[in-house]
């Protein structure tokens, strides 16, 4: 029996990859260590999007290299495919370095050789119930001018059709009530003469109670037919996540998005037709060249778009992108105010369509308790909800709820069934 320690950095891929290992080390009799001095495996799973999450990753190294004493060390992830020398000179000691491009079947292999662990058929991480996450295209190849991704996750490859199905068919076994299916740019998928909606829609045959939602497509992939196709799934959760990045053409074509704002209106236009759908998007504000005029067509956009919710985030640059060697940066106090004000904007939004659903009664997922008789969970359009329920209730469980009121956060409700 082992003592081990999981320390997760960034993306919902890591979550994925950490919880599965957790659950087969525990599944195999080892324990989870009380701190770093107690381990004898020690897990660091990392993540390069962002360059403090890098470094990050590589503090937290030198630290366990300096605490654990002769206790294995297993670097994975995204960083560990950047600068294998740094690895190294930072832990002073043997790491066993499992490379970003690693399927998570790799990387439990690689752990056996570590500890004892006999990896039993798949089943999704029991820490993520009831959503089971399913990776079905690993890597990327689309090269944005700020992403760090294809150099760290290496060329897409798609986990074949058959193995997704099975492993979606396994979770709704096991109790699981909400299917994600996971890629980088997850429209890219392709298994034989399968497309990632001829995917969809085997899923979307499969018996039982359950939705299904997927991260995330990129928008120069995508087209009117493909959003036509997904809103037709009777499982299919009514929201569709598209990241925007910029709404001016010049950013995105700087960005290398190969897409214009009006490929994007046309796609976001059929969302938009059905009230029950929500839209969501990524923005990055201060783009390098990115001018006032820029960014009030950003804002504009999203005006346009009129989404439910968006993730904003600040440019900063990523060292080994090409972003990095741009010329015409943004000084930081600009960035900070449009952040900011484009903030002000999306919370404007989210409220407006919180608002919206004021007096509806909406069917709910139940995620988590929340105190007595208190319950978290979200409506099919991904929206948060806190609710009470005097009638029993339980994670992974279907019930509907009044919604009462809305704050830019989410809804307040009761169950009424």
């Amino acid at each position: 029996m082992a003592r081990f320690l999981v320390r997760t950095f960034g993306c919902q891929f890591n979550e994925l990859y950490s919880g599965a290992i957790i659950d087969a080390l525990k599944h195999n009799g080892h324990q989870t260590a009380a701190g770093l001095s107690d381990a004898d495996v020690v897990i660091i799973n990392t993540c390069a999007v962002r360059w403090k999450s890098e470094e990050k990753a590589y503090g937290y190294l030198g630290e366990a290299a300096h605490a654990v004493g002769g206790a294995h060390i297993m670097f994975m992830g995204c960083v560990a495919s950047l600068d294998v020398q740094r690895v190294h000179r930072i832990a002073g000691r043997d790491v066993h370095l499992i490379s970003g491009d690693a399927s998570l079947e790799q990387v439990l292999q690689t752990l056996s050789h570590i500890v004892h662990l006999e990896v039993q058929e798949y089943s999704p991480p029991s820490s993520l119930f009831p959503t089971a996450d399913i990776e079905i295209i690993r890597g990327c190849e689309s090269f944005c001018t700020y992403c760090i991704v294809p150099a760290s996750r290496g060329r897409e490859i798609a986990v074949p059709a058959e193995d997704v199905v099975a492993n979606a068919r396994k979770a709704l076994a096991d109790g699981f009530a909400e299917i994600l299916l996971l890629g980088q740019n997850i429209n890219h998928y392709a298994w034989r003469e399968e497309s990632f909606m001829d995917l969809l829609e085997t899923i979307d045959l499969l018996p039982g109670v359950f939705w299904t939602w997927f991260l995330s497509p990129h928008p120069a992939s995508f087209d009117e037919h493909d959003v036509e196709r997904m809103m037709q799934l009777k499982h299919a959760e009514h929201r569709l996540h598209l990241p925007l990045q910029s709404g001016s053409n010049r950013i995105l074509a700087a960005m290398n998005r190969r897409y214009s704002t009006d490929t994007y209106a046309r796609l976001a236009s059929l969302v938009r037709r059905d009230a029950s759908w929500a839209l969501t998007s990524d923005v990055i504000v201060g783009f390098p060249g990115e001018t006032d005029e820029d960014f009030e067509q950003t804002v504009d956009a999203v005006k346009q778009f009129s989404f439910d919710a968006v993730f904003v985030a600040k440019y900063s640059d990523r060292p080994g992108t090409p972003a990095t060697r741009m010329q015409n940066k943004v000084p930081q106090a600009v960035v900070d105010h449009r952040h900011a004000r484009l903030l002000d904007v999306v919370e404007d939004l989210s409220l407006l369509a919180h608002q919206n659903t004021v007096g509806h009664t909406e069917e709910v997922l139940v995620l988590s308790p929340h105190g007595e008789e208190q319950w978290f969970g979200r409506t099919r359009s991904g929206k948060n909800v806190w609710f009470a329920a005097a009638s029993p209730t339980s994670q992974g469980q279907f019930c509907s709820v009044a919604i009462e009121r809305a704050s830019r956060e989410g809804l307040y409700g009761a169950r009424v069934a």
